[in-house]
């Protein structure tokens, strides 16, 4: 079990991340926003993985490119903040900050990325639509959630998401660009998938289902 959570928050201008980070924090939207919030370290014990959690913020008008780059090596996982009611910084997800992220990575593992649909609040339906190809493009995309740092709206929840994304991988297990079970890179054979199976099966309640490895 690793001893501390890095998550970065990535993302155009205005989309929030500097709010979320203070919503979370605050249990309440900030009256006034800084250009970015200094780092926050949440305690183990008030964790659901009971392990201390580092965020970091980002602030293109307030940091230099080397300073982005070594935060972003230094992160254990990457939000990448979009806004819900614009576009243009949706398709800046695939354009520009995932290649940023994980562009120099052409061999061993990616940093695994949460995206992060920001001011829910204003706008009616979902932006899931647009966001779903990206998911399909980029394998290192754990999940999605839409949340609203306003209304305090699944902020918990994204950063539950972006700790179990470094704690409970599922990139050391399945590989699903190359669609093989594998560990760490290296493929499993069917004797050791079945060793695998059989641990599991020993130490975790309910066992192993068919579903989740194929």
């Amino acid at each position: 079990m690793r001893r501390d959570v890095r998550i970065l928050l990535l993302g155009e201008a205005q989309v929030g991340k500097t709010s979320l980070i203070l919503s979370l924090v605050g249990e309440e939207f900030p009256e006034e926003v800084p250009p970015r919030a200094e780092e926050i370290t949440i305690p183990a014990d008030v964790t659901p993985e009971k392990v201390p959690t580092h965020i970091v913020d980002y602030s293109e008008a307030e940091q230099t490119d080397e300073e982005l780059r070594e935060e972003i090596h230094k992160a254990n996982v990457v939000c990448v903040v979009y806004d819900v009611s614009e576009e243009a910084t949706i398709e800046k997800i695939r354009t520009k900050w995932i290649p940023l992220v994980n562009g120099g990575t052409t061999q061993g593992p990616r940093v695994p990325i949460i995206l992060v649909g920001n001011k829910s609040d204003l706008r009616s339906g979902s932006s899931m639509e647009a966001v779903l190809p990206i998911m399909s493009q980029f394998p290192e995309i754990e999940t999605c959630v839409e949340c609203s740092a306003k209304n305090l709206r699944n902020i918990s929840e994204l950063f539950y998401y972006a700790q179990k994304a470094v704690l409970h991988p599922t990139a050391p297990l399945y590989d699903p660009e190359a669609k093989q079970k594998s560990c760490f890179g290296h493929p499993l054979a069917p004797q050791a998938l079945e060793d695998v199976k059989t641990v599991v099966c020993r130490n975790v309640a309910g066992g192993v289902r068919e579903d989740r490895l194929t």
